[in-house]
């Protein structure tokens, strides 16, 4: 790859790093509301530990929605969900984006038993997406593969929250699939500038380093 391409392409990983470090961590979870049983537990879902949450889901959820939710790896999940990328995120999102398909399927259970959607609950679930995908990355010891990590979790959350923003943060529905299709080259692009850059900072501090030969 030239010069050329790598400057272009390490400040605009950086961009999106900087951008997207604070994408949904702005949303506070939604209010107690003891009126809508979907909104009792969707704030459990983002603030209650795992067992206390999974005794919050409807008892009929699993007959509209057509599965029974489990409790794993500290997450209340939905077992049959997964990341919907069109290009493979880190294996370590997996239960994040399972417990994230849950919470979207709350929102969808509320509209499909005719109860008001709260445009906070998918906020808050996006937010918990991304907190959960970045503590995902501190298990990479190693700075390269964290950061490249750190760069599909940032804009991974930024694209789902572009999507809630489409969809004035309602009910869920499926897209097309051009709008994921651009999702995916964007998540590989920030992938790929994240390796570059850290190449980068590797070859400068090699630079800078006195030399140990006599």
């Amino acid at each position: 790859m030239s010069r050329n391409i790598s400057r272009t392409l390490i400040p605009v990983a950086a961009a999106i790093v900087a951008v997207t470090a604070t994408t949904g961590a702005a949303s506070t979870p939604p209010a107690t509301d003891t009126t809508s049983p979907t909104g009792a537990a969707v704030h459990a879902l983002v603030t209650e530990p795992p067992n206390a949450a999974a005794l919050t889901i409807p008892r009929d959820f699993a007959s509209v929605m057509g599965y029974r939710p489990r409790v794993r790896d500290a997450m209340v999940e939905n077992p049959w969900g997964d990341c919907s990328s069109p290009v493979p995120l880190p294996s370590e999102f997996d239960s994040a984006c399972k417990a994230h398909d849950l919470g979207y399927d709350l929102i969808r259970y509320a509209a499909a038993t005719d109860q008001p959607v709260d445009p906070q609950w998918r906020r808050a679930i996006d937010a918990q997406l991304e907190t959960r995908m970045h503590t995902a990355c501190v298990d990479r010891t190693d700075t390269g593969p964290r950061q490249a990590c750190e760069a599909s979790a940032s804009v991974a959350a930024m694209a789902v929250d572009i999507n809630s923003w489409r969809q004035f943060f309602g009910t869920p529905v499926s897209e097309p699939a051009l709008p994921w299709a651009l999702g995916g080259a964007s998540i590989t692009l920030a992938a790929l500038s994240a390796l570059l850059t850290v190449r980068c900072l590797r070859r400068r501090v090699h630079i800078g380093e006195p030399s140990t030969r006599r």
